[in-house]
């Protein structure tokens, strides 16, 4: 640290830090329209200058260059500096609609007035979506530009005599007005140095020099990933949010956490009328930091509320009609009692939801404890016990001390997961990171291409199935796995071999919840093995496990696993198709969309006595309810969730009740109550503390003391013990399937069947090998049978080579989960499903 003098007031600072951020962090307003905080200055909007006392050839100077060393002093108000950023502002603005922000009228004016200074001007900041959010706005009211004559006044001004570019609407979630672009370029440097993704950049010359996508068409039509990390830097309305735009300034903020993947991204919603307008990432989780994903940034949006439950239902003969809480809680409770009464316990189920908070799965714990049944589970438990099971096999532990933080640091990892990019895409970028900033060499074991792909040292193209036998073989030093070329596999070797006994290598394991157990063990077994071999007793701080859904660990943690004697969830549909399971409890999740064996779950339901459903939307599943209890969305309730790494993550409402839902830790208090569980706590406060408790978990005064760093039962130490190698699986007699979570198709909109739950249409087709669509005769865009011999579905047909021969993927949420029918009801590793594509019509 070193001490300057800052508009004379002694302040410390590090040693080579850019000076702007010095002064901003010191609380000093000062403009700087281009700079982005923790890049490399671009220099190009001059708005920043400051004066350094003694510096040459001039006093005169851009913060956003100039670094700090010891004895500076500095100067932000002095009448040349602040006359020089106005003289630089008024040239930003010649080339942009600016009457507002130099007029000192425009308090009287409304937005259908007609400006009395310039009768030419169509378009300014009264009729603008970004009008009080606007950073051009303010740094305008920074250096008093409305004080500074005007350069223009009788010369032609360059905004008013071109007629500007046709803004881009054609997406559902980012609009494009190059009208309003000043060219501080930050969105093409966000895009390129923090994304990775290069879908930004600058295109023509000289005053035709603009801001462009792709190559100069249409958003949707580029590389754009609609993350949004452009619209968090853009200081204008050039890149805003479509949805809510024009009520995007939020009154108040939030701390939240996305429960979209693993990762537990923390972001901030922006809060108007007690509802969320506007979301921001929220630099409190370590690992996500400045960057959440499309799912992150929109998913509140996803459907809209007239889609959402705002009241109960109760059936009444063939219909679901709206009730009242206390009726339907009646109604739930009475079907409930009644099987329990006639059959006792063990007829009835509980699933749980890896989507849930912590809070949430305690008291669910509760309510099958008050029922008196062992059989507790949710849709994806046995992949996440497999994976565990292994893990405590070779570590001695599955709670692993291992941080998603020290992938950054890691020179090797090995990635085993189907599309990392679309289901933990905040990983994807960080590992992009340290191959651009440590040279990080990455190998991924995939069944398909992913935009992971150029980054890679080597790729490994799989078989679905052949995942373990890849790792395994990486492991040992073996020849390639069957199906896999030999040249990669070479390269891959060569990587892997450089890493042993390195010390800093990583293994990152991704199972699919449509795998099955059979598969995710095999896998994580031989993930482990290759942890081992790289980093020896080690292993354990270097074997990364990023579960299927969001709080997969935390409610693992809270209980939600078949007790002594109970039934898994494959085997509560089991043996409600056997009519021996007569009733269920179904807390926020849609098996028919989330699990496997979409034909077996549907007989399953419909053969229930009773079925009470909590959600807070009318899933497929709330079809065969006897009551469904409304609760709030995620992002409308508080708790905690456990994420990858094991971080607590607070999450808090952005939303109030918009009719008569409740929150799902009153309604599971209420039904626990109502069971016979009279100690039950009933507030977010009273249930967290009841499981910290009961479960060792951290206190939430110590969760919010150290937010997103606080971790949850994680081992003091592990063991290293290498695990047999797991059996070889045979290759299917047709194409095997590769399937899993996409980027862009919404969660609650596919669990209501929403013909927009995927609003880009992206994720609607099946890759096919080119040689594999020849052989059945179809062609790109083809409608096709994708069968497996007793079920049948009809999609779209995307020729790529990005999947190898003989496997075909397929997005798991297309059409509601339509695909979980082709599958068995124990995952893809239960059996090897073989499917075939029949042409409708020859090529």
């Amino acid at each position: 640290m070193v001490q300057i003098t800052l508009n004379g007031q002694a302040v410390e600072a590090p040693a080579g830090a850019r000076l702007v951020e010095v002064i901003k962090a010191n609380g000093v307003a000062i403009t700087n329209l281009c700079y982005i905080d923790g890049l490399d200055p671009y220099a190009g909007c001059r708005t920043c200058i400051v004066e350094i006392v003694g510096a040459r050839p001039t006093p005169l100077q851009l913060s956003c260059v100039a670094q700090v060393a010891d004895g500076m002093v500095v100067n932000t108000e002095t009448a040349e500096v602040k006359r020089t950023r106005q003289s630089v502002m008024s040239l930003i603005l010649a080339n942009h609609p600016d009457r507002c922000l130099t007029c000192h009228r425009r308090v009287h004016c409304m937005p259908g007035d007609i400006c009395l200074r310039d009768d030419v001007v169509t378009h300014r900041c009264l009729t603008c979506s970004k009008n009080y959010r606007c950073e051009l706005q303010t740094s305008c009211e920074i250096v008093d530009q409305g004080d500074f004559e005007e350069p223009w006044v009788g010369e032609p001004r360059s905004y008013y005599e071109t007629p500007p570019p046709e803004p881009d609407r054609g997406n559902p979630y980012l609009e494009f007005d190059p009208q309003m672009c000043i060219l501080c370029t930050r969105c093409v440097r966000a895009c390129d140095d923090l994304r990775h993704t290069g879908a930004i950049a600058l295109s023509g010359k000289g005053h035709r020099t603009m801001i462009a996508f792709g190559t100069g068409g249409s958003i949707h039509e580029s590389d754009c990933n609609f993350c949004g990390a452009c619209i968090d830097v853009c200081p204008t309305a050039t890149l805003m949010e479509k949805p809510n735009k024009w009520i995007g300034r939020a009154d108040d903020w939030t701390n939240s956490t996305c429960n979209s993947c693993a990762v537990g991204c923390t972001i901030s919603y922006g809060v108007a009328d007690d509802r969320p307008v506007i979301v921001r990432p929220d630099r409190l989780n370590p690992f996500s930091r400045d960057q959440i994903c499309v799912r992150g940034r929109f998913g509140y949006t996803a459907i809209a509320d007239r889609e959402r439950l705002t009241r109960s239902l109760v059936r009444a003969g063939n219909r679901l009609l709206p009730a009242a809480f206390e009726q339907a809680l009646t109604a739930s409770v009475d079907a409930l009692t009644a099987v329990k009464s006639a059959h006792g316990a063990n007829a009835i189920a509980v699933l749980g939801s890896p989507l849930a908070t912590n809070e949430e799965a305690y008291l669910l714990a509760r309510v099958a404890r008050a029922l008196g049944t062992p059989n507790l589970d949710f849709s994806h438990g046995a992949v996440h016990r497999a994976v565990a099971s292994a893990m405590t096999a070779a570590f001695g532990t599955d709670r692993v001390p291992a941080s998603l933080t020290d992938l950054e640091q890691a020179q090797t990892v090995v990635l085993a997961a189907l599309d990392v990019e679309d289901s933990h895409q905040v990983v994807s970028v960080r590992l992009k990171d340290a191959v651009i900033k440590r040279k990080q060499q990455i190998v991924i074991i995939s069944a398909k291409w992913t935009a992971l792909d150029r980054w890679a040292a080597a790729i490994v193209r799989v078989t679905p199935g052949v995942e373990a036998a890849a790792l395994q073989g990486l492991a040992d030093g073996a020849a390639a796995p069957v199906g896999v070329d030999a040249a990669s596999w070479a390269r891959a070797l060569d990587v892997v071999a450089k890493a042993k006994g390195a010390g800093n290598g990583a293994v990152v394991y991704a199972p699919n919840g449509a795998d099955g157990p059979a598969r995710a063990g095999a896998g994580a077994t031989a993930a482990v093995n290759l942890a081992i071999a790289l980093r020896g007793a080690e292993a354990g701080s270097a074997f990364h496990y990023l579960p299927t859904d969001a709080n997969v660990l935390g409610i693992a943690d809270m209980g939600i696993a078949p007790s002594s004697g109970g039934k898994s969830f494959v085997e509560i549909i089991e043996a409600a198709q056997r009519g021996e399971v007569k009733a269920l409890v179904l807390h926020a999740d849609n098996p028919l969309l989330n699990a496997p064996g979409r034909t077996a779950i549907e007989t399953a339901l419909a053969k229930l006595d009773a079925l009470v459903v909590i959600d807070s939307v009318r899933s497929t599943a709330t079809e065969h309810a006897t009551a469904v209890l409304a609760a709030a969305p995620f992002f409308a309730t508080d708790g905690t969730i456990t994420n990858a790494d094991r971080r607590v993550l607070h999450q808090r409402s952005a939303q109030r009740a918009r009719g008569q839902e409740s929150d799902g830790v009153a309604i599971l208090a209420a039904l626990a109550n109502r069971l016979g569980d009279h100690e039950a706590p009933s507030g977010i406060a009273e249930a967290h503390e009841a499981l910290a408790m009961a479960m060792g978990y951290p206190t939430m005064a110590q969760v919010d003391a150290t937010p997103a760093m606080t971790r949850a039962l994680v081992a003091a130490s592990t063991t290293a013990k290498a695990q047999p190698a797991p059996t070889a699986t045979a290759a299917p007699a047709g194409l095997a399937l590769a399937t899993g979570r996409s980027l862009y198709t919404s969660w609650d909109a596919a669990s209501i069947h929403s013909d927009d739950a995927d609003k880009l249409h992206r994720e609607e087709s099946v890759w096919l090998n080119p040689r594999d669509a020849e052989a059945a005769g179809v062609r790109s865009g083809d409608t096709v049978d994708l069968t497996d011999g007793a079920a049948s579905l009809r999609i779209a047909v995307k020729l790529d080579d990005g999947v190898a021969a003989g496997t075909a993927y397929m997005p798991a949420y297309y059409d509601g989960g339509a695909l979980m029918a082709l599958l068995p009801l124990g995952g893809t590793g239960a059996s090897n499903v073989a499917l075939r594509v029949r042409a409708l019509q020859t090529a």
